[in-house]
């Protein structure tokens, strides 16, 4: 398996572990990931325990056909998106018309529009590009807390069946 797929199959985990912490139930803190091939970080003042619970149960309701898990509303993918087409959609507005007023009117337009369209687009791309819901072989091997200075963080490691040993970063 190559780094991407592995990296995908990884960050739909990271986004099922994290739709579980923030459950009002089980912490309601801010909390943020980041996934590379290996595993992925939770970022937030998290109880070990906690996190490494999560992980395992959205490991298990993924594997037991749970893949909507593996989208979230507050993946950045989702702010890349945005971006990209409010860039491109105010940027063309403003020179089709022309530029001035009206062109500033046309980018402000198209700018509401790309914003409203990105929501849809953003669960897509994550869906079809950035995530993966087929966890497979996946397995957690373990989770460990660091501290660097105010901010908390967990790493996730993760193992892939009939994949090489994976160095923890």
């Amino acid at each position: 398996m190559n780094p991407w797929q592995k990296t995908k199959r990884n960050h739909g985990l990271e986004h099922a572990t994290i739709a579980l912490l923030l459950s009002p139930s089980v912490s309601g803190r801010p909390v943020a990931g980041y996934s590379i091939p290996p595993g992925f970080f939770v970022l937030g003042d998290i109880p070990t325990q906690q996190v490494e619970e999560s992980a395992h149960e959205a490991l298990r309701r993924m594997q037991a056909g749970e893949g909507n898990l593996a989208v979230s509303p507050f993946c950045g993918t989702n702010i890349v998106v945005s971006a990209a087409l409010a860039t491109m959609a105010s940027l063309g507005g403003y020179r089709m018309a022309g530029g001035g007023s009206r062109g500033l009117s046309r980018a402000f337009s198209n700018t509401m529009f790309a914003i409203v369209a990105s929501r849809p687009l953003g669960r897509l791309v994550q869906e079809r590009c950035t995530t993966s819901a087929d966890v497979g072989s996946l397995s957690i091997r373990s989770v460990t807390r660091y501290r660097l200075g105010p901010v908390t963080m967990h790493w996730v490691s993760t193992r892939f069946e009939g994949s090489r040993k994976q160095a923890r970063p």
